[in-house]
């Protein structure tokens, strides 16, 4: 009997041993709060989460779907302009409330694709290499918002890095510049008497300032890095649609599969100037044959 009370004895201050541990364990670390908490998190999510620890987590995980529902948009859209053949049909397509998002590597591709110097004045090959030398430059985001349009630089977090702002006016200088069109230059409208074997334009080319070289003709190396063999060149004899200050130059090229023409606004004063240069050539090589043969008569 005295063993059984020593028991019972021992058994109590165990009891109370473990109660008070639990108890002082609750006070200092809130356990079985925490445990409810938990269980209504995983086990009920239909229960609405009350108090302050239980919308804290509320609200971490809404954020959570809110940043991947972003990522989840920005890869769709830049998805969506894998297609996009040049970087004048990038800014063509930019729509109030419609974003673009097109990756690091397909801006390059279109920014060193278009057949001129215009890709420069939206952002300097300078800066875009002072940006890739961060190493975190990874895709760019246009939006147009009202008469601007924006070009942000984001890294792989989408944290915008570099950002300008673009007059929409710069929409209808993108409209006049070259176009590339399938066809010969017949097709295209060009006259017969008023196209030329490049072998004819290119000494006028060569004799022309750098400047005007590039407001005339694209760099060789767009051509030449396609295999686009350049066959002629014709221009156009009336305005051009509204450039009523410009005439057409048509650079015909050759490819594996098809003819193709790349059209050139030029100024009307420059391209009369080529023209009469070209003219004054050919009535020197006509002069020259003409001499050859009157010698070639009285000997």
């Amino acid at each position: 009997m005295k063993f059984t009370g020593v028991r019972k004895l021992w058994h109590g201050v165990a009891s109370l041993i473990v109660l008070s541990a639990f108890l002082s364990l609750e006070f200092y670390t809130n356990l079985f709060e925490k445990s409810v908490g938990y269980y209504l998190k995983w086990q009920n999510h239909k229960r609405p989460q009350l108090g302050r620890m239980w919308e804290q987590d509320r609200q971490s995980l809404v954020a959570q779907a809110k940043i991947k529902s972003i990522r989840s948009t920005l890869d769709l859209q830049e998805e969506a302009t894998l297609g996009i053949p040049s970087f004048k049909h990038l800014f063509e397509d930019i729509s109030p409330g419609f974003p673009l998002v097109v990756s690091r590597e397909k801006f390059l591709q279109l920014y060193y694709d278009f057949p001129g110097q215009w890709s420069e004045r939206i952002i300097s090959s300078y800066d875009l290499i002072d940006l890739d030398s961060k190493k975190i430059w990874d895709r760019v985001l246009l939006k147009r918002f009202g008469p601007w349009i924006t070009l942000q630089f984001i890294d792989r977090q989408n944290i915008p890095i570099h950002e300008l702002f673009i007059s929409v006016d710069t929409l209808f200088e993108v409209q006049a510049t070259r176009t590339v069109k399938r066809g010969t230059l017949e097709e295209s409208n060009f006259i017969v008497n008023r196209i030329f074997s490049i072998s004819e334009f290119l000494p006028i080319l060569k004799s022309l300032d750098s400047v005007t070289q590039k407001a005339v003709f694209p760099q060789p190396r767009w051509f030449l890095a396609k295999n686009y063999h350049v066959t002629r060149v014709g221009i156009s004899d009336f305005p051009a649609g509204n450039l009523s200050q410009h005439l057409l130059f048509g650079v015909e090229y050759d490819t594996d599969y098809y003819t193709g023409v790349l059209l050139v606004p030029v100024a009307m004063e420059l391209a009369n100037n080529i023209m009469s240069q070209i003219e004054k050539a050919d009535l020197t090589e006509l002069n020259s044959n003409e001499a050859l043969s009157a010698l070639g008569e009285s000997s």
